[in-house]
């Protein structure tokens, strides 16, 4: 299965008159800071900017990234983002204890070398070949994985259920997902067991609300959770840094 096709020049700059308008100015309007009446001036701006583009119904494309109505983006926008997306968040998986090898037991594994439990440090990537930004990782984690070679082990495993009820996972879609985009999807990958054994046991548990989701293990350890964008290679690198100079000093 292919990615979603490229946007148009037309529908990249409705999704960025979208962010601009509609999304950017209320992220940290929520709850209590929220007021109707800025909102209704800025859809209306929006429309007058969409008609501008070419676009006069506006929501035909805002429906492929999940914006249904207008009122939708309201209330979404008055409840607030989930916790894990507000500031100071920290997983309650932080500090636990996860056995990657028995991890991926359960698992079934589909590309790239089989994990044996190699290494200190461990990156499970959560993933679904539907998730756009997931798609946008992958070639992001494949870098890090050569650039890491040998100090790192990247394990990605896909869930197409993973926000929803859990259904058995199509071997063959994923298979055919992969063989379209072998080259951005160059580092190990399972696919999670028909009960959704990974999704149930450490993506839930993690508290993280979005895909793509990787989790960081130090020897065994749970030390991150979270997006793989942000500032994950800079904690990435510290990580390292610091396991090879305690290393050094241990010579």
């Amino acid at each position: 299965m292919a990615p979603n096709p490229p946007l148009t020049e037309q529908e990249t700059q409705l999704i960025e008159a979208y962010q601009r308008i509609l999304n950017d100015p209320f992220e940290d309007k929520y709850e209590d800071r929220w007021q109707d009446e800025p909102f209704d001036r800025a859809i209306e701006e929006f429309k007058a900017r969409a008609l501008d583009i070419g676009f006069a119904e506006p929501l035909d494309v805002l429906k492929r990234f999940r914006v249904d109505s207008y009122d939708a983006v309201r209330q979404q926008h008055k409840k607030g983002p989930a916790l894990c997306f507000r500031p100071g968040w920290k997983s309650d998986l932080l500090g636990q204890p996860i056995d990657p090898v028995a991890l991926v037991a359960k698992c079934q594994h589909v590309s790239g070398p089989r994990f044996t439990g190699e290494g200190r440090v461990i990156l499970l990537d959560f993933w679904a070949s539907w998730c756009d930004p997931c798609v946008q990782a992958g070639p992001e984690l494949s870098d890090l994985a050569d650039e890491f070679e040998g100090r790192i082990s990247v394990v990605g495993i896909n869930n197409e259920s993973i926000f929803g009820e859990t259904k058995p996972g199509d071997v063959d879609q994923l298979n055919e997902f992969l063989d379209d985009n072998r080259e951005e999807f160059r580092y190990t990958i399972y696919i999670d067991n028909d009960e959704g054994h990974a999704k149930k046991t450490v993506y839930n548990p993690g508290g993280y609300r979005g895909i793509p989701c990787v989790i960081l293990l130090v020897d065994g350890i749970v030390t991150y959770v979270g997006s793989p964008q942000e500032n994950f290679r800079q904690f990435l690198e510290q990580t390292l840094n610091f396991i090879e100079a305690e290393a050094r000093r241990e010579e």
